[in-house]
């Protein structure tokens, strides 16, 4: 299975821009969605241009329903049909529960959750043939609870859920799965001295290779016996035992 009419939202920068480097070719054609990211969308669509793809642009705030609507409207008049969707675009700020907005919370629920749902819905309805394919790019967090970044962890949590029961729903003509990434690409509020910090502090030690993402995207759309999965690619971040509880109980000093 080779994904030819293909929707990235966020698809201009980071993960996104990377997966459509990895999906871009002959033959191939590409939505490219962004919000603030325009003059770097037009870089990757000149860049894509000359692998012989067709890269269509829109910008669009996840967050609002007409902008969705929007997206939808345009990638139906330029593809005809879909048989891939990567869900990509999320939005990552910092609150808790204790001082959450409405705002924020509203904001991480419409971008990184309503969004996918409705991208998924439209999509459902616009394919054809039984191979299609619908990736969502979670977090490993969603192996790995703390109560930090409340309204984007309660906003992943709903999306890794959507991954496995649109899986569930739309068996077997489309197939539904997620890649839940580590440290992978320090963000702004990160120093390199914190991000070194935290992918050193996983267990493997080592920074998530964004090639390796996606490798996984391109594996789960040329693997049709795989839906409804979750793929934790995040050094074993999400593995992590070592914590004070542990350390300073009984296990630990029994072992020493």
């Amino acid at each position: 299975m080779e994904a030819r009419k293909i929707i990235i939202t966020g698809g201009a920068t980071r993960i996104g821009a990377a997966i459509a480097r990895k999906l871009s070719g002959p033959n191939k054609e590409i939505i490219i969605h962004y919000n603030k990211s325009k003059s770097k969308a037009e870089i990757l669509k000149k860049e894509l241009e000359t692998k012989g793809t067709k890269v269509f642009l829109i910008k669009g705030n996840l967050s609002k329903e007409t902008d969705i609507n929007k997206i939808i409207k345009f990638s139906k008049s330029k593809l005809k049909f879909f048989d891939c969707l990567i869900n990509n675009a999320s939005l990552f700020e910092n609150d808790k529960l204790e001082n959450f907005k409405i705002k924020s919370w509203s904001d991480h629920l419409n971008t990184n959750l309503r969004a996918p749902a409705l991208l998924i819905k439209a999509f459902s309805n616009n394919i054809r043939g039984k191979d299609n394919n619908i990736i969502n790019i979670i977090d490993q967090r969603v192996f790995k609870l703390t109560p930090f970044f409340f309204s984007y962890t309660l906003s992943k949590t709903g999306l890794y859920t959507l991954t496995k029961t649109s899986a569930m729903s739309l068996a077997p003509n489309i197939r539904v799965n997620g890649i839940a990434p580590g440290p992978t690409i320090k963000n702004k509020r990160q120093t390199e001295k914190h991000f070194k910090k935290q992918y050193l502090s996983t267990p493997l030690k080592i920074q998530v290779n964004v090639d390796h993402i996606c490798n996984a995207v391109d594996f789960l759309i040329k693997n049709s016996s795989i839906t409804g999965q979750v793929i934790a690619i995040d050094s074993g971040q999400s593995l992590n035992w070592q914590t004070p509880d542990i350390m300073g109980g009984k296990e630990w000093k029994t072992i020493i």
